[in-house]
């Protein structure tokens, strides 16, 4: 079976499923091969793949031999780690993925090539590896930054609006509305290569701030 996923984010007229569709349908055409299934999913991008209902239900019908295409590779994930799971988990069960945004990805003749295409996603896993790691450090440099420039400026320690980095307040936000799915604190905290009792700590003093705001 070969599927094909379009995701958008917004209902908005400015943003359809049709621009993504036809890229992937013209793709087929030139290839000679028919699309079994279309899947279109309306849903931010910022919820994980697995948090998908459409995907989700998607990835149950999977067998091995099956063909994933997509425009883009980030349309099967939330983030960079996102993306390396799926395509894991996708290869673990024998799903092959078209991404006609990735060189060598885009090639049908690789995908019908044992050999080449787990060459191919393996190189593929290992870039977006070392990209979410690169963003994590820009993160945390965020932070250090954001941590340094409050000492400079004379703000003393305990204050939760000196001390908690802007950035920090921004990642904890987006994990309290569900953008991270069900990641838990400690993941956060490996996700944000800081130790827990820091994390702890910035979380415990955003929510005092919120408690003494409230009277």
């Amino acid at each position: 079976m070969i599927f094909a996923y379009t995701r958008i984010s917004t209902t908005k007229k400015t943003q359809k499923h049709d621009r993504q569709q036809l890229t992937i349908q013209t793709y087929a055409d030139e290839n000679n091969f028919i699309v079994n299934e279309w899947i279109s999913e309306t849903i931010s991008g910022t919820v994980a793949a697995e948090n998908r209902p459409l995907y989700g239900n998607m990835f149950k019908h999977f067998k091995s031999g099956d063909i994933l295409i997509i425009t883009d590779i980030d349309r099967i994930g939330r983030s960079a780690d996102d993306v390396i799971s799926e395509l894991k988990k996708l290869k673990s069960i024998g799903v092959r993925v078209v991404a006609l945004d990735v060189p060598y990805m885009n090639d049908w003749n690789n995908t019908n090539n044992d050999s080449m295409y787990n060459m191919i996603i393996d190189i593929v896993i290992t870039l977006k590896a070392h990209m979410a790691q690169q963003e994590r450090e820009k993160i945390v440099t965020r932070i250090n930054q954001g941590l340094a420039a409050a000492k400079e400026k004379g703000h003393s320690l305990g204050r939760p609006k000196a001390d908690v980095p802007t950035d920090f307040i921004r990642e904890y936000n987006k994990l309290i509305n569900g953008e991270y799915g069900s990641m838990s604190k400690v993941q956060f905290a490996k996700m944000l290569d800081m130790g827990r009792s820091t994390v702890y700590k910035y979380i415990t003093m955003l929510n005092d701030k919120a408690t003494s705001q409230t009277f």
